[in-house]
């Protein structure tokens, strides 16, 4: 049996797990995919001291970037916005040779958002400046999209905005806009982002990575401003088919 798995440090709301068991399941796959939950980053190499063998892994929040100090390697992208979702662990002969890390979520954004981006999406607006928001940037950037971002820290970049600076006219200004934060998500899904929301039009559009709930309070006030909005399910989706491609690509079995 194969082993695979996600690392974070809370995993209740994990959609991952899930999602690869069931395709097991309904493909008759012999493998098996776990929740490996850390409370720090330094306790990553011990999944590899294990009594089984890791063939593949994701990475979700906190550690996106933080895992990057103990990979061997990065493919383009990820090497480019310095955040990895997948690791690919490679062997040889049962020995862990190396680890190698990937994006998956720059595809699996751009899958979720293209079909819905019009020629007034011009300016985005990304609250959040984590791995995630590395990944969404990255896309929209090759789309010639301009980009502003909000933060609780504004590091003292001019294209990052703290949240007391967000005002009527920023979100106007903003057509397109993409929360990249855990705020609103299970089981804290009463938080709200505190936005003006009364400029928020029916030129909007309006995307919450989150997927739990699927329409988080984000959504249900854009949805009564009359924008188009979206969840972040079928980027998951589309970014795990992606790891499952290169989990089983031929450097895994070296």
């Amino acid at each position: 049996m194969k082993n695979f798995g996600l690392i974070g440090q809370t995993l209740s709301h994990s959609f991952s797990k899930k999602f690869f068991n069931e395709k097991f399941l309904n493909e008759n796959i012999d493998a098996s995919y776990k929740n490996f939950e850390i409370n720090t980053i330094k306790e990553f190499p011990n999944l590899f001291k294990k009594d089984f063998i890791i063939n593949g892994l994701n990475v979700t929040i906190p550690y996106k970037q933080k895992v990057i100090k103990f990979l061997n390697e990065l493919d383009p992208i990820s090497n480019e916005i310095k955040a990895v979702n997948t690791i690919l662990p490679i062997y040889k002969k049962g020995n862990l040779m190396f680890l190698k890390g990937y994006n998956t979520d720059v595809y699996g954004f751009k899958q979720l958002i293209k079909p819905y981006l019009k020629s007034n999406h011009n300016k985005a607006l990304i609250f959040g400046t984590g791995g995630a928001s590395k990944a969404v940037s990255y896309v929209l950037k090759n789309y010639g999209i301009d980009i502003n971002y909000v933060s609780r820290s504004n590091k003292n970049n001019f294209s990052t905005y703290s949240w007391d600076q967000v005002n009527e006219n920023m979100i106007k200004y903003h057509e397109l806009i993409i929360n990249t934060t855990p705020i609103g998500m299970y089981p804290n899904d009463n938080e709200l982002l505190s936005i003006p929301y009364q400029s928020i039009s029916k030129n909007h559009l309006l995307v919450d990575l989150i997927y739990n709930p699927e329409e988080t309070k984000f959504l249900k006030k854009g949805i009564q401003q009359g924008a188009r909005c979206l969840n972040g399910k079928n980027m998951l989706i589309h970014q795990a088919l992606k790891a499952w491609d290169i989990w089983n690509s031929e450097h895994s079995f070296k």
